[in-house]
């Protein structure tokens, strides 16, 4: 649907390397971004998204699914407070931590028991699938019925069990009695209608309203609504089984089912199906086209609606196939609908851009609809500041639009929205302020989903300042650990992440965190006497096992791999210690290099990067690195190597060996780490002919050298 399609622009990602041909293959990463492996969806990590991005927030904006923004209307306006929430982290989307949410994790943390349990495909299917519905109804009335034998009850117990896939005769015979008689006329009425035989159907079920039965008399008064329903769209489903559309619908058998209803309500106006009925008037008003009247029904009922209780969940994701899909939707939300809460989430979607930067609401559009808020003049300010932002334009009035109230004990989802606006406009303005309103709107955020915002909002402008070691100060109002997690890795200063690792006030995830990201970037950049000390910080119980192409997102960190990984397959290495400490005294010692390389391949980091931040200045973990120099890829110490004629004919043989491993057996660089771009993974590509010519060099120059001999090959 459209509120769940991938953004209009997509960011630009790090890939993941596959051989893939020779196309793209080479683009790597493992955590970059923390995306699935196999999904586009991921949080930004910034305060707002202008286009949906799959990563709701706690604020109603354009970046939301139109789900989300419609439930936070409803629990802004009913006088019920909104459930409250444990802080956890989704077990579905861990990348999502606790500042962000999809609708179904926002469903399940409001809602566990509204939930379905996962289908059971190893469970037996039954008989038929069409019987299931609706049994025990059936098993009731006819418990409760009198003048029926035994045997009819065994025989119309069985006979239930077929009704939509009944095969053969049916058994009159055995069922004489009149009571018994009128339920199998009914599974036989019920047949016909699971079959689509629905003219059968409709006589069927019309003969049983005078049944000796209640619940056969109320059922059968009942049916001709579904009947309607099910022939209005029978030729109106695709092959994939999703609506075709409204053109295809019949006309007629809506204005049956109309009909249907009006009569089952008159003559069962406290009836069984009563509450079916209402709502079977919903699906009339939208195959009938009434799409204007089915959105003042909506729209009453979003007022009607607990906002505390699963049926307003229900009722928004109803809302949202029914016409948040629709293209026409700006025709039918028109500020003469009556329906302000609808059009806000259509205006917000609105403000999402439909070109290279426009969006698709203007200040002129907003202003004509100034009379549909009369009665909500909050989220009217609201939609006008919203606007200003997606827009690009001066911030400024959105101060005067929302003014500062974040000094509260709590707030709901439209107050919290304001202030986060408003706070993305300080941020926007560079206002002296900003850190201060952060501070002050964190005392009465919700701790699930608002105050992890608010904290972003909070860490963003340290960062700005180029005072992220402000966000690990002793007691730092910035507590969420994805948050701080996402700093380690990015920004954090060697000494920021000393002290993180030693933090026992901190959970033992971050701590890893903070160790691994400081031997691993010490190495990277040179710093290896730096490593050699910093490798004390690793606890001798620390995991080796975790693996890494899940990294900060697993349950544990492999910081342990530091000090007990694999350093050796065949090239004489000593432990990684001494190698470090080796290359602390002489840089360019080429045994050392060459066997710092083995541990990159041993331990799997050829495809590993630390979290790499998505584009933009306000985007969380973007600025310059506080450990200088360019990260060292195996590739890079291999091309050293080879450059140096005077270098040890055994290294160099190494070297050669190694370097043309490198492209086995895709033909694509595996040794040089991530690429962003496919500019980035081209250059790190080293042409064929160059790979010969290290192949034939291996050959020639070294060919009693074990790395010659097991070398059949370039690629």
């Amino acid at each position: 649907m459209t509120t769940h399609l991938p953004p209009n622009r997509p960011r630009i990602r790090t890939i993941r390397r596959a051989a893939i041909g020779l196309s793209v293959a080479g683009l790597a990463t493992a955590t970059a971004l923390w995306a699935c492996a196999d999904s586009s969806c991921y949080p930004g990590w910034q305060l707002g998204a202008s286009d949906y991005d799959c990563a709701g927030r706690a604020m109603i904006s354009p970046g939301n699914d139109t789900r989300i923004n419609l439930l936070m209307l409803m629990q802004s306006l009913g006088t019920a407070k909104a459930p409250a929430i444990a802080p956890r982290v989704d077990p579905e989307d861990p990348q999502f931590g606790k500042t962000y949410m999809t609708w179904p994790g926002l469903r399940a943390a409001l809602w566990p028991e509204s939930v379905p349990p996962a289908p059971n495909y190893d469970a037996p299917a039954p008989a038929c699938e069409a019987a299931v519905p609706g049994t025990d109804d059936f098993l009731a009335a006819l418990a409760s019925a009198r003048g029926i034998s035994a045997a009819e009850r065994a025989t119309l117990t069985t006979l239930r069990e077929t009704a939509g896939c009944h095969d053969g005769a049916w058994p009159d015979a055995q069922v004489t009695g009149e009571d018994a008689r009128d339920f199998v006329s009914y599974l036989k009425a019920a047949d016909a209608f699971h079959k689509g035989d629905y003219t059968a159907a409709k006589q069927g079920f019309a003969a049983l309203t005078r049944a000796s039965s209640p619940w056969i008399a109320e059922t059968a008064a009942y049916m001709p609504i579904r009947i309607g329903l099910r022939a209005a769209v029978a030729n109106a489903v695709n092959e994939w089984g999703d609506f075709a559309g409204a053109e295809k619908v019949d006309k007629p058998a809506v204005t049956q089912a109309r009909t249907a209803i009006d009569a089952y309500l008159k003559a069962y106006p406290k009836g069984r199906y009563a509450a079916s009925a209402q709502g079977l008037k919903r699906r009339v008003a939208w195959l009938g086209g009434d799409i204007t009247g089915l959105a003042r029904t909506y729209e009453a009922m979003l007022a009607a609606t607990p906002a505390t209780s699963p049926s307003a969940a229900d009722l928004v994701e109803e809302i949202d196939r029914k016409l948040f899909e629709r293209e026409d939707l700006g025709t039918v939300l028109t500020p003469q609908a009556g329906t302000p809460l609808l059009l806000a989430v259509a205006d917000i979607k609105r403000m999402r851009p439909t070109g290279e930067s426009a969006i698709g609401l203007t200040a002129a559009d907003l202003a004509a609809q100034k009379q549909a808020f009369a009665g909500q003049p909050e989220i009217y300010s609201l939609l006008q500041a919203s606007r200003v932002l997606a827009a690009g334009e001066n911030a400024r009035p959105v101060l005067a639009l929302l003014p500062d109230a974040a000094r509260q004990g709590s707030f709901t989802p439209l107050a919290f929205s304001r202030q986060m606006v408003r706070g993305q406009a300080l941020a926007t303005l560079r206002d002296p302020n900003e850190a201060g309103f952060w501070r002050e709107l964190l005392g009465g955020a919700a701790p699930q989903y608002q105050r992890p915002l608010a904290e972003l909002g909070l860490a963003l402008r340290w960062q700005r300042d180029g005072r992220v070691e402000q966000v690990f100060a002793p007691g730092s109002p910035v507590t969420d650990q994805s948050i701080r997690e996402i700093l380690l890795q990015t920004l954090a200063s060697p000494a920021t992440l000393r002290a993180s690792a030693a933090d026992a006030a901190r959970p033992g995830h971050e701590r890893d965190v903070a160790r691994f990201t400081l031997l691993h970037k010490d190495l990277t950049t040179g710093a290896y006497a730096d490593f050699t000390r910093d490798l004390a910080l690793v606890p001798a119980t620390a995991n080796v096992d975790g693996g890494m192409w899940d990294f900060a997102r697993q349950d544990s960190i492999p910081a342990g791999i530091f000090a007990r990984g694999r350093w050796s397959d065949g090239f004489a290495c000593p432990a990684l210690a001494q190698t470090a400490a080796t290359l602390a005294r002489t840089p360019a010692d080429a045994r050392a290099r060459l066997c710092l390389g083995d541990f990159w391949r041993l331990n799997g980091f050829d495809d590993f990067a630390l979290y790499a931040p998505g584009d933009g200045a306000m985007v969380l973990g973007k600025g310059t690195s506080q450990f200088p120099g360019r990260a060292l890829s195996r590739d890079m110490i291999y091309a050293a190597i080879i450059a140096d004629k005077a270098a040890a004919p055994d290294l160099r043989a190494y070297a050669l060996y190694r370097a043309i491993r490198c492209y086995a057996p895709s033909g694509n660089n595996g040794c040089a780490g991530p690429a962003r771009t496919y500019q980035d993974y081209e250059a790190q590509q080293a042409p064929q002919a160059t790979r010969k010519a290290w192949f034939t060099e291996l050959k020639q120059k070294y060919p009693n050298s074990q790395w010659a001999k097991s070398l059949k090959f370039y690629w």
